[in-house]
């Protein structure tokens, strides 16, 4: 048996629901093991009870849960499921995500992979701590825009994506500055990747004897009418699975090495005088046959 590949998940959960259905992914996933989930990205307190509280009802408070700074963008898409959740009992909190990402990592004797699916803010600080984690570990991040040719154009070229946008300093910082290696999944591959009424529906059916499934779907469903989205049955898009995916493999998304930028716009640019040498997944292998599997996987038949 293959050990468990050790993880912190680095995450802006509670605004667009994705994050959820990451973290949801992730502790379905036999081939990772997470140590961590740091928080931020807006209100840090509410993203770390709402952390804390998903990790609880899975029966995974064994998982530090770290707060980040805050930002004052501040939606709170998915608060009513928190309701009196009290940060103070979880049994792993901790208070300085940047710290505690440095004194983790610093710490074990494994390389961790920090799978960073939101601002890059939180590895940037624990970076500007300690240079010395670019040597014990490695990032997986999604975010930015390359060519975008696999998107069918429902992104516009040379645009700024929002992980890149909300935080491009920290982005640069901790992606590109640092000499921590890097992998990038930018919106040619996560772009418009939705799940259809009939694989949600085979996922919803597994709620009643799936407490992960289950918290997952109550968040979904709250934030479908706080934001009133309505998809007829299917998902919204799922950019964030395709990075817990790509931390335990890599056979079906095709990569390539760039020097990576991101310009004063936020557009990630390649540039050989200014970017850094990049592993950037740029096509799937075949998309539909990671849609069947991220169905199969939460449905637990994987």
């Amino acid at each position: 048996m293959l050990k468990s590949i050790p993880i912190i998940f680095d995450t802006d959960i509670g605004s667009d629901i994705d994050d959820t259905w990451a973290l949801a992914m992730a502790l379905k996933s036999p081939e990772l093991d997470i140590r961590m989930v740091s928080v931020n990205g807006f209100g840090t307190e509410y993203q770390a009870r709402l952390a804390a509280k998903f990790l609880t009802v899975c029966g995974r408070d064994d998982v530090i849960v770290a707060k980040g700074r805050a930002t004052d963008m501040d939606p709170r898409y998915q608060e009513n499921w928190i309701g009196d959740f009290d940060l103070a009992s979880y049994p792993n909190y901790k208070d300085n995500a940047a710290q505690a990402i440095v004194d983790y990592i610093m710490s074990s004797d494994e390389e961790i992979t920090v799978l960073v699916i939101g601002a890059s803010t939180n590895m940037a600080d624990a970076y500007a701590i300690e240079p010395r984690i670019a040597k014990r570990c490695k990032i997986i991040a999604i975010g930015g825009v390359i060519y975008n040719g696999h998107c069918n154009g429902w992104y516009p070229p040379l645009g700024a994506d929002w992980n890149v946008k909300c935080d491009r300093d920290s982005w640069q910082a901790a992606l590109v500055d640092s000499d921590i290696p890097v992998e990038l999944l930018p919106l040619d591959v996560t772009g418009n990747l939705y799940l259809d009424a009939e694989a949600f529906g085979k996922i919803r059916a597994c709620a009643d004897k799936d407490p992960v499934i289950k918290a997952l779907c109550e968040n979904v469903d709250l934030w479908a009418e706080k934001i009133e989205w309505n998809s007829g049955g299917g998902t919204s898009a799922l950019f964030d699975t395709v990075g817990v995916y790509a931390c335990f493999t890599k056979e079906n998304l095709k990569y390539q090495r760039l020097p990576v930028y991101a310009n004063e716009n936020a557009q990630t640019l390649i540039d050989p005088e200014r970017g850094k040498e990049m592993d950037i997944a740029l096509k799937w292998g075949d998309k539909e046959k990671f849609k069947k599997f991220l169905t199969a996987r939460l449905c637990g038949e994987i």
